[in-house]
Protein backbone atom coordinates (compact mmCIF):
# COMPACT_ATOMS: atom_id res chain seq x y z
CA UNK A 1 0.00 0.00 0.00
CA UNK A 2 1.42 3.54 -0.95
CA UNK A 3 1.93 5.93 1.65
CA UNK A 4 -0.75 8.27 0.34
CA UNK A 5 -3.59 5.40 0.42
CA UNK A 6 -2.38 4.37 3.67
CA UNK A 7 -2.89 8.04 5.03
CA UNK A 8 -6.16 8.40 3.24
CA UNK A 9 -7.32 4.85 4.79
CA UNK A 10 -6.29 6.27 7.90
CA UNK A 11 -7.99 9.57 7.69
CA UNK A 12 -11.55 7.66 6.38
CA UNK A 13 -10.78 5.48 9.31
CA UNK A 14 -9.99 8.28 11.73
CA UNK A 15 -12.82 6.82 14.80
CA UNK A 16 -11.17 3.56 14.65
CA UNK A 17 -7.88 4.81 15.22
CA UNK A 18 -8.84 7.26 18.23
CA UNK A 19 -11.03 4.38 19.62
CA UNK A 20 -7.98 2.52 19.84
CA UNK A 21 -6.12 5.03 21.22
CA UNK A 22 -8.60 5.63 24.16
CA UNK A 23 -9.26 2.21 24.75
CA UNK A 24 -5.76 1.95 25.14
CA UNK A 25 -5.83 4.82 27.60
CA UNK A 26 -8.46 3.10 29.43
CA UNK A 27 -7.21 -0.13 30.19
CA UNK A 28 -3.61 1.55 31.43
CA UNK A 29 -5.82 3.76 33.78
CA UNK A 30 -7.86 0.76 34.98
CA UNK A 31 -4.94 -1.03 35.23
CA UNK A 32 -2.86 1.74 37.00
CA UNK A 33 -5.81 2.38 39.59
CA UNK A 34 -6.41 -1.36 40.48
CA UNK A 35 -2.39 -2.06 40.91
CA UNK A 36 -1.13 -2.32 44.27
CA UNK A 37 0.96 0.11 45.27
CA UNK A 38 4.75 -0.94 46.28
CA UNK A 39 7.41 1.34 47.83
CA UNK A 40 10.92 1.66 47.82
CA UNK A 41 13.58 2.39 50.34
CA UNK A 42 17.66 2.30 49.25
CA UNK A 43 21.05 1.95 50.89
CA UNK A 44 24.36 1.89 49.79
CA UNK A 45 26.99 -0.32 51.34
CA UNK A 46 31.06 0.32 51.26
CA UNK A 47 33.24 -2.36 50.86
CA UNK A 48 36.35 -1.99 52.19
CA UNK A 49 39.88 -4.22 53.39
CA UNK A 50 40.51 -4.40 57.16
CA UNK A 51 43.24 -5.74 59.25
CA UNK A 52 46.44 -7.43 57.66
CA UNK A 53 46.56 -8.70 53.86
CA UNK A 54 48.92 -10.34 52.62
CA UNK A 55 49.43 -7.60 50.62
CA UNK A 56 49.96 -3.91 51.96
CA UNK A 57 49.35 -2.50 48.20
CA UNK A 58 46.62 0.17 48.58
CA UNK A 59 45.44 -1.20 44.56
CA UNK A 60 45.68 -4.53 45.34
CA UNK A 61 43.28 -4.17 48.10
CA UNK A 62 40.84 -2.06 46.34
CA UNK A 63 40.87 -4.65 43.43
CA UNK A 64 40.39 -7.58 45.98
CA UNK A 65 37.39 -5.40 47.44
CA UNK A 66 36.11 -5.29 43.88
CA UNK A 67 36.20 -8.72 43.50
CA UNK A 68 33.74 -9.58 46.61
CA UNK A 69 31.16 -7.33 46.03
CA UNK A 70 30.12 -9.50 42.92
CA UNK A 71 29.58 -11.92 46.00
CA UNK A 72 28.55 -10.02 48.14
CA UNK A 73 25.45 -9.00 45.89
CA UNK A 74 24.30 -12.80 46.13
CA UNK A 75 24.62 -13.28 49.92
CA UNK A 76 22.46 -10.06 50.28
CA UNK A 77 19.68 -11.50 48.45
CA UNK A 78 20.22 -15.15 50.14
CA UNK A 79 17.49 -16.58 52.06
CA UNK A 80 19.68 -17.56 54.48
CA UNK A 81 20.31 -13.79 55.20
CA UNK A 82 16.81 -12.88 54.26
CA UNK A 83 15.96 -15.74 57.66
CA UNK A 84 18.63 -13.59 59.78
CA UNK A 85 16.32 -10.42 58.74
CA UNK A 86 12.70 -11.99 59.64
CA UNK A 87 14.55 -13.18 62.83
CA UNK A 88 15.56 -9.75 64.09
CA UNK A 89 12.75 -7.94 62.88
CA UNK A 90 9.78 -10.36 64.04
CA UNK A 91 8.09 -9.75 60.73
CA UNK A 92 5.12 -12.17 59.90
CA UNK A 93 6.84 -13.15 56.52
CA UNK A 94 9.13 -15.83 55.32
CA UNK A 95 12.62 -16.21 54.56
CA UNK A 96 11.63 -16.34 50.69
CA UNK A 97 9.04 -13.63 50.83
CA UNK A 98 11.69 -11.35 52.24
CA UNK A 99 14.67 -12.48 50.10
CA UNK A 100 11.83 -11.41 46.60
CA UNK A 101 11.91 -8.26 47.97
CA UNK A 102 15.60 -7.54 48.26
CA UNK A 103 17.72 -6.04 44.80
CA UNK A 104 21.07 -5.89 45.05
CA UNK A 105 23.95 -4.35 42.65
CA UNK A 106 27.39 -3.79 42.85
CA UNK A 107 28.09 -0.21 41.18
CA UNK A 108 30.54 -0.90 38.25
CA UNK A 109 34.11 0.39 38.90
CA UNK A 110 33.44 0.79 42.65
CA UNK A 111 33.35 -1.17 45.90
CA UNK A 112 29.69 0.20 46.63
CA UNK A 113 26.90 -1.93 46.75
CA UNK A 114 23.39 -0.52 45.97
CA UNK A 115 20.57 -2.09 47.77
CA UNK A 116 17.12 -1.13 47.22
CA UNK A 117 14.06 -3.37 49.01
CA UNK A 118 10.26 -2.72 47.71
CA UNK A 119 6.79 -3.26 49.96
CA UNK A 120 3.59 -2.68 49.56
CA UNK A 121 4.36 -0.47 52.95
CA UNK A 122 7.24 2.47 53.24
CA UNK A 123 7.53 2.02 56.31
CA UNK A 124 8.38 -2.36 56.47
CA UNK A 125 10.50 -1.32 53.46
CA UNK A 126 12.24 0.93 55.35
CA UNK A 127 12.70 -1.64 58.59
CA UNK A 128 13.84 -4.58 56.05
CA UNK A 129 16.26 -2.79 55.00
CA UNK A 130 18.27 -0.80 57.79
CA UNK A 131 18.04 -4.93 59.41
CA UNK A 132 19.37 -6.04 56.46
CA UNK A 133 22.56 -3.68 56.07
CA UNK A 134 23.24 -4.71 59.70
CA UNK A 135 22.93 -9.00 59.28
CA UNK A 136 24.80 -8.61 56.15
CA UNK A 137 27.62 -6.89 57.78
CA UNK A 138 27.40 -9.01 60.44
CA UNK A 139 27.34 -11.67 58.15
CA UNK A 140 30.46 -10.90 56.33
CA UNK A 141 32.15 -10.35 59.34
CA UNK A 142 31.66 -14.55 59.90
CA UNK A 143 32.25 -15.34 56.58
CA UNK A 144 35.61 -13.39 56.10
CA UNK A 145 37.72 -13.68 59.80
CA UNK A 146 40.52 -15.81 59.35
CA UNK A 147 41.52 -18.33 61.92
CA UNK A 148 43.39 -16.94 64.65
CA UNK A 149 42.56 -13.33 63.42
CA UNK A 150 41.64 -10.43 65.19
CA UNK A 151 39.74 -8.86 62.89
CA UNK A 152 37.96 -9.77 59.47
CA UNK A 153 39.83 -9.08 56.04
CA UNK A 154 36.59 -7.10 54.91
CA UNK A 155 34.96 -4.43 56.58
CA UNK A 156 31.23 -3.03 55.33
CA UNK A 157 30.30 0.11 56.12
CA UNK A 158 26.94 2.04 55.25
CA UNK A 159 27.44 4.50 53.33
CA UNK A 160 23.55 5.72 53.00
CA UNK A 161 21.15 4.65 55.82
CA UNK A 162 18.03 3.10 54.60
CA UNK A 163 15.79 5.85 53.46
CA UNK A 164 12.04 6.67 53.83
CA UNK A 165 10.47 7.44 50.86
CA UNK A 166 6.31 7.94 51.06
CA UNK A 167 6.39 8.05 47.29
CA UNK A 168 5.01 4.69 45.58
CA UNK A 169 7.55 3.79 42.57
CA UNK A 170 4.92 1.20 41.05
CA UNK A 171 2.55 1.53 39.18
CA UNK A 172 4.15 3.99 36.91
CA UNK A 173 0.55 5.39 35.55
CA UNK A 174 2.28 8.34 33.60
CA UNK A 175 4.54 5.36 31.60
CA UNK A 176 1.35 3.07 31.88
CA UNK A 177 -0.70 6.23 30.35
CA UNK A 178 2.13 6.60 27.64
CA UNK A 179 2.71 2.93 26.96
CA UNK A 180 -1.21 1.99 26.87
CA UNK A 181 -1.78 4.97 24.35
CA UNK A 182 1.01 3.71 21.92
CA UNK A 183 -0.21 0.16 22.18
CA UNK A 184 -3.72 1.01 21.34
CA UNK A 185 -2.51 3.30 18.45
CA UNK A 186 -1.05 0.50 17.52
CA UNK A 187 -3.97 -1.63 17.49
CA UNK A 188 -6.13 1.12 16.19
CA UNK A 189 -4.26 1.08 13.02
CA UNK A 190 -4.03 -2.61 12.60
CA UNK A 191 -7.47 -3.05 12.77
CA UNK A 192 -8.06 -0.02 10.06
CA UNK A 193 -5.07 -2.02 8.00
CA UNK A 194 -6.52 -5.39 8.42
CA UNK A 195 -10.41 -4.25 7.49
CA UNK A 196 -8.99 -2.24 4.39
CA UNK A 197 -7.58 -5.56 3.00
CA UNK A 198 -10.74 -7.44 3.86
CA UNK A 199 -12.96 -4.65 2.94
CA UNK A 200 -15.20 -5.76 -0.44
CA UNK A 201 -17.43 -2.77 -0.25
CA UNK A 202 -17.34 0.03 -2.79
CA UNK A 203 -15.00 3.11 -1.83
CA UNK A 204 -12.98 4.17 -4.99
CA UNK A 205 -14.27 4.88 -8.46
CA UNK A 206 -11.78 2.10 -9.45
CA UNK A 207 -13.68 -0.07 -7.42
CA UNK A 208 -17.01 1.22 -9.41
CA UNK A 209 -15.31 0.96 -13.08
CA UNK A 210 -13.87 -2.29 -12.34
CA UNK A 211 -16.64 -3.61 -11.60
CA UNK A 212 -19.19 -2.72 -13.96
CA UNK A 213 -17.50 -1.18 -16.61
CA UNK A 214 -19.08 2.35 -16.21
CA UNK A 215 -18.09 5.48 -15.57
CA UNK A 216 -19.24 7.56 -12.47
CA UNK A 217 -21.46 10.23 -12.78
CA UNK A 218 -22.70 11.69 -9.72
CA UNK A 219 -21.80 11.37 -5.94
CA UNK A 220 -24.36 11.96 -3.11
CA UNK A 221 -22.96 13.29 0.06
CA UNK A 222 -24.24 11.14 3.32
CA UNK A 223 -26.96 14.12 5.22
CA UNK A 224 -29.19 13.00 7.83
CA UNK A 225 -31.38 15.85 6.42
CA UNK A 226 -31.83 14.41 2.78
CA UNK A 227 -33.60 10.76 3.93
CA UNK A 228 -35.88 12.55 6.22
CA UNK A 229 -37.09 15.73 4.45
CA UNK A 230 -37.63 15.47 1.31
CA UNK A 231 -36.34 16.97 -1.36
CA UNK A 232 -34.21 19.04 0.86
CA UNK A 233 -30.72 19.33 -1.41
CA UNK A 234 -32.25 18.86 -5.04
CA UNK A 235 -34.87 21.71 -4.49
CA UNK A 236 -32.51 24.34 -4.14
CA UNK A 237 -30.22 26.38 -2.39
CA UNK A 238 -26.19 25.99 -2.11
CA UNK A 239 -25.66 22.80 -0.24
CA UNK A 240 -22.93 20.18 -1.28
CA UNK A 241 -26.06 17.74 -2.06
CA UNK A 242 -27.92 20.76 -4.33
CA UNK A 243 -24.33 20.84 -6.24
CA UNK A 244 -24.29 17.08 -6.04
CA UNK A 245 -27.32 16.81 -8.33
CA UNK A 246 -26.64 19.46 -10.41
CA UNK A 247 -23.42 17.94 -11.70
CA UNK A 248 -25.52 14.59 -12.31
CA UNK A 249 -28.10 16.38 -14.38
CA UNK A 250 -25.36 17.79 -16.20
CA UNK A 251 -23.42 14.69 -16.88
CA UNK A 252 -26.69 12.84 -17.79
CA UNK A 253 -27.10 14.74 -20.80
CA UNK A 254 -23.86 13.16 -21.86
CA UNK A 255 -25.01 10.20 -21.28
CA UNK A 256 -25.61 7.80 -23.98
CA UNK A 257 -26.49 9.99 -27.38
CA UNK A 258 -25.52 13.72 -28.39
CA UNK A 259 -28.99 14.62 -27.10
CA UNK A 260 -29.00 12.71 -23.90
CA UNK A 261 -31.31 10.03 -22.78
CA UNK A 262 -35.01 10.32 -22.61
CA UNK A 263 -36.07 7.74 -20.53
CA UNK A 264 -33.93 7.05 -17.45
CA UNK A 265 -34.07 3.78 -14.87
CA UNK A 266 -32.79 4.41 -11.39
CA UNK A 267 -32.14 0.82 -9.32
CA UNK A 268 -29.64 -0.25 -6.80
CA UNK A 269 -28.14 -3.52 -6.69
CA UNK A 270 -29.85 -4.36 -3.40
CA UNK A 271 -32.20 -2.48 -1.17
CA UNK A 272 -31.51 0.50 0.78
CA UNK A 273 -29.21 1.67 -1.85
CA UNK A 274 -30.75 5.71 -1.62
CA UNK A 275 -32.79 4.77 -5.59
CA UNK A 276 -35.58 6.42 -4.77
CA UNK A 277 -33.64 9.64 -3.50
CA UNK A 278 -31.39 9.50 -6.58
CA UNK A 279 -34.26 9.17 -8.82
CA UNK A 280 -36.49 11.88 -6.55
CA UNK A 281 -33.81 14.65 -6.32
CA UNK A 282 -32.62 14.07 -9.87
CA UNK A 283 -36.29 14.57 -11.44
CA UNK A 284 -36.80 17.68 -8.95
CA UNK A 285 -33.54 18.76 -10.33
CA UNK A 286 -34.28 18.24 -14.18
CA UNK A 287 -37.10 19.84 -13.71
CA UNK A 288 -36.03 23.07 -12.09
CA UNK A 289 -33.75 23.50 -15.37
CA UNK A 290 -36.79 23.84 -17.04
CA UNK A 291 -37.03 20.34 -18.21
CA UNK A 292 -40.74 18.83 -18.32
CA UNK A 293 -39.88 16.03 -16.36
CA UNK A 294 -41.99 12.91 -15.27
CA UNK A 295 -41.06 10.35 -12.25
CA UNK A 296 -42.85 7.22 -12.69
CA UNK A 297 -42.99 5.09 -9.31
CA UNK A 298 -42.12 1.60 -10.91
CA UNK A 299 -41.61 -0.03 -8.00
CA UNK A 300 -44.52 -2.32 -7.95
CA UNK A 301 -43.70 -4.24 -4.54
CA UNK A 302 -42.51 -1.49 -2.18
CA UNK A 303 -43.26 2.09 -3.81
CA UNK A 304 -41.77 5.04 -1.28
CA UNK A 305 -42.16 7.66 -4.41
CA UNK A 306 -45.03 9.20 -3.33
CA UNK A 307 -43.99 9.11 0.44
CA UNK A 308 -40.71 10.84 -0.05
CA UNK A 309 -42.56 13.99 -1.75
CA UNK A 310 -45.47 13.91 0.48
CA UNK A 311 -48.13 12.92 -1.90
CA UNK A 312 -51.57 11.28 -1.48
CA UNK A 313 -51.74 7.82 -2.06
CA UNK A 314 -54.73 6.59 -4.83
CA UNK A 315 -54.53 4.78 -8.04
CA UNK A 316 -51.61 4.74 -10.01
CA UNK A 317 -49.45 2.71 -12.82
CA UNK A 318 -51.21 -0.80 -12.11
CA UNK A 319 -54.15 1.16 -12.76
CA UNK A 320 -53.40 2.51 -16.11
CA UNK A 321 -51.45 -0.28 -17.36
CA UNK A 322 -54.66 -2.57 -16.70
CA UNK A 323 -56.71 -0.13 -18.33
CA UNK A 324 -58.50 0.77 -14.91
CA UNK A 325 -57.72 4.63 -15.18
CA UNK A 326 -56.33 7.13 -17.77
CA UNK A 327 -53.06 8.89 -17.72
CA UNK A 328 -55.07 12.04 -16.59
CA UNK A 329 -56.43 10.66 -13.65
CA UNK A 330 -53.47 9.40 -12.02
CA UNK A 331 -50.77 11.94 -12.70
CA UNK A 332 -49.89 13.98 -10.04
CA UNK A 333 -47.81 17.75 -9.79
CA UNK A 334 -45.38 18.38 -7.46
CA UNK A 335 -44.30 21.98 -6.96
CA UNK A 336 -45.72 25.15 -7.96
CA UNK A 337 -44.80 24.80 -11.48
CA UNK A 338 -45.71 22.22 -13.49
CA UNK A 339 -42.18 20.96 -14.57
CA UNK A 340 -42.43 17.93 -12.65
CA UNK A 341 -45.12 15.41 -12.92
CA UNK A 342 -45.66 12.29 -10.43
CA UNK A 343 -46.71 8.76 -11.39
CA UNK A 344 -47.42 6.80 -8.17
CA UNK A 345 -47.67 3.11 -8.17
CA UNK A 346 -50.97 2.31 -7.29
CA UNK A 347 -52.03 -0.73 -6.34
CA UNK A 348 -49.55 -3.44 -5.70
CA UNK A 349 -50.62 -6.34 -8.53
CA UNK A 350 -49.42 -10.39 -8.34
CA UNK A 351 -47.15 -10.06 -10.92
CA UNK A 352 -45.20 -6.87 -11.31
CA UNK A 353 -42.89 -8.14 -14.08
CA UNK A 354 -45.68 -8.99 -16.45
CA UNK A 355 -46.96 -5.47 -15.78
CA UNK A 356 -43.87 -3.94 -16.36
CA UNK A 357 -42.79 -5.69 -19.80
CA UNK A 358 -46.41 -5.74 -20.78
CA UNK A 359 -47.44 -4.22 -24.50
CA UNK A 360 -48.92 -1.61 -22.09
CA UNK A 361 -46.06 -0.36 -20.22
CA UNK A 362 -44.24 0.12 -23.62
CA UNK A 363 -46.83 2.24 -24.83
CA UNK A 364 -47.00 4.80 -21.99
CA UNK A 365 -43.36 5.01 -22.70
CA UNK A 366 -43.48 6.37 -26.08
CA UNK A 367 -46.54 8.31 -24.68
CA UNK A 368 -44.12 9.72 -22.54
CA UNK A 369 -41.68 10.21 -24.45
CA UNK A 370 -43.30 12.34 -27.05
CA UNK A 371 -45.01 14.18 -24.24
CA UNK A 372 -42.18 15.07 -21.82
CA UNK A 373 -38.57 16.00 -22.25
CA UNK A 374 -37.04 13.23 -19.14
CA UNK A 375 -39.00 10.24 -18.27
CA UNK A 376 -37.16 9.26 -14.54
CA UNK A 377 -38.27 5.87 -13.35
CA UNK A 378 -38.18 4.85 -9.89
CA UNK A 379 -37.20 0.97 -10.28
CA UNK A 380 -36.97 -2.10 -7.78
CA UNK A 381 -33.43 -3.19 -6.61
CA UNK A 382 -31.92 -5.23 -9.42
CA UNK A 383 -30.60 -8.28 -8.00
CA UNK A 384 -33.51 -9.97 -6.09
CA UNK A 385 -36.10 -9.15 -8.71
CA UNK A 386 -36.58 -8.79 -12.52
CA UNK A 387 -38.30 -5.90 -12.33
CA UNK A 388 -35.27 -3.40 -13.17
CA UNK A 389 -33.79 -5.44 -16.23
CA UNK A 390 -37.32 -5.72 -17.79
CA UNK A 391 -37.38 -1.58 -17.35
CA UNK A 392 -34.19 -1.44 -18.62
CA UNK A 393 -34.71 -3.16 -21.78
CA UNK A 394 -37.44 -0.21 -22.96
CA UNK A 395 -35.16 2.54 -21.82
CA UNK A 396 -32.65 5.01 -22.91
CA UNK A 397 -30.12 4.69 -19.80
CA UNK A 398 -30.03 2.88 -16.42
CA UNK A 399 -28.38 4.91 -13.47
CA UNK A 400 -27.12 1.61 -11.03
CA UNK A 401 -26.84 3.28 -7.60
CA UNK A 402 -24.39 2.15 -5.29
CA UNK A 403 -23.78 2.84 -1.48
CA UNK A 404 -20.36 3.80 -0.38
CA UNK A 405 -18.82 1.52 2.15
CA UNK A 406 -21.77 -0.80 1.52
CA UNK A 407 -22.55 -2.22 -1.44
CA UNK A 408 -20.25 -5.01 -2.51
CA UNK A 409 -18.61 -5.12 -5.75
CA UNK A 410 -19.94 -8.36 -6.29
CA UNK A 411 -22.77 -7.77 -5.69
CA UNK A 412 -22.73 -4.41 -8.18
CA UNK A 413 -21.20 -6.57 -11.22
CA UNK A 414 -23.93 -8.78 -10.89
CA UNK A 415 -26.17 -5.90 -11.18
CA UNK A 416 -24.12 -4.63 -13.89
CA UNK A 417 -24.66 -7.94 -15.96
CA UNK A 418 -28.34 -7.82 -15.40
CA UNK A 419 -28.23 -4.49 -16.54
CA UNK A 420 -25.71 -5.67 -20.12
CA UNK A 421 -27.86 -8.87 -20.52
CA UNK A 422 -30.89 -6.38 -21.86
CA UNK A 423 -28.55 -4.35 -24.23
CA UNK A 424 -29.12 -1.08 -22.17
CA UNK A 425 -27.84 1.16 -24.36
CA UNK A 426 -26.07 3.57 -21.54
CA UNK A 427 -24.94 2.70 -18.11
CA UNK A 428 -23.54 4.82 -15.31
CA UNK A 429 -22.97 5.20 -11.85
CA UNK A 430 -24.51 7.18 -8.68
CA UNK A 431 -22.21 6.72 -5.94
CA UNK A 432 -24.50 7.67 -2.61
CA UNK A 433 -23.61 8.11 0.91
CA UNK A 434 -20.00 9.53 0.44
CA UNK A 435 -18.44 11.22 3.78
CA UNK A 436 -17.52 14.51 2.66
CA UNK A 437 -14.05 13.78 3.50
CA UNK A 438 -13.86 10.53 1.21
CA UNK A 439 -10.90 10.28 -2.19
CA UNK A 440 -13.98 9.87 -4.33
CA UNK A 441 -15.71 12.66 -3.12
CA UNK A 442 -14.94 15.83 -5.54
CA UNK A 443 -17.87 18.32 -7.29
CA UNK A 444 -19.38 19.43 -4.10
CA UNK A 445 -17.63 18.61 -1.77
CA UNK A 446 -16.86 21.74 -0.47
CA UNK A 447 -18.83 25.16 0.10
CA UNK A 448 -18.71 27.61 -2.46
CA UNK A 449 -21.76 30.33 -1.54
CA UNK A 450 -22.83 33.35 -3.12
CA UNK A 451 -21.18 36.65 -1.95
CA UNK A 452 -24.13 38.09 0.37
CA UNK A 453 -23.07 40.66 0.99
CA UNK A 454 -21.33 42.02 -2.51
CA UNK A 455 -24.81 41.28 -3.84
CA UNK A 456 -26.99 43.17 -1.83
CA UNK A 457 -24.41 45.95 -2.23
CA UNK A 458 -24.84 46.22 -6.16
CA UNK A 459 -28.21 47.19 -7.67
CA UNK A 460 -30.88 45.19 -9.62
CA UNK A 461 -31.33 46.15 -12.63
CA UNK A 462 -30.43 45.78 -16.52
CA UNK A 463 -27.02 45.14 -17.08
CA UNK A 464 -25.40 48.24 -19.08
CA UNK A 465 -23.86 47.63 -22.36
CA UNK A 466 -20.07 47.17 -22.67
CA UNK A 467 -18.34 49.80 -24.44
CA UNK A 468 -16.86 49.95 -28.08
CA UNK A 469 -13.79 48.08 -29.10
CA UNK A 470 -10.83 50.14 -28.87
CA UNK A 471 -8.65 49.49 -31.74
Amino acid sequence: MHRIDLLQTLRRDVRIVVAGLLLGLAVAAALSATAERTYASSTQLFVGTGGSTASADAYEGNLFSQQRTASYAEVLTSQELAQRVVAATGLPLTAREVAGKVAATPLPETVVLDVVVTDTSAERAQLIATALAQQFIQRVSELEAPANATSPVVSITVLQPADLDPTPVSPDTAGNLWRGAAVGLVLGIAVVLVRSRLDRTVREVDDVEQATGAPVIGRVFADRELARKPLTAGAGGQSPNAEAFRALRVNLRHLGSESGPRVVVVAGALPGEGATTVASELAVSLARAGGRVVLVDADLRRPQVRRRLQLPDGPGLTELLTGAAQLSDVVQQWGDGPGLAVLGAGALPADPEALLGSPAMAALLRDLRESRDVVVLDAPPLLPVVDAAVLSAQADACLLVARYGRTRRGHLAEAAAAVARVRVPALGVVLTRLPHRARVATTGSMSYAADRQRRRAVPAGPVPPAPPHQP
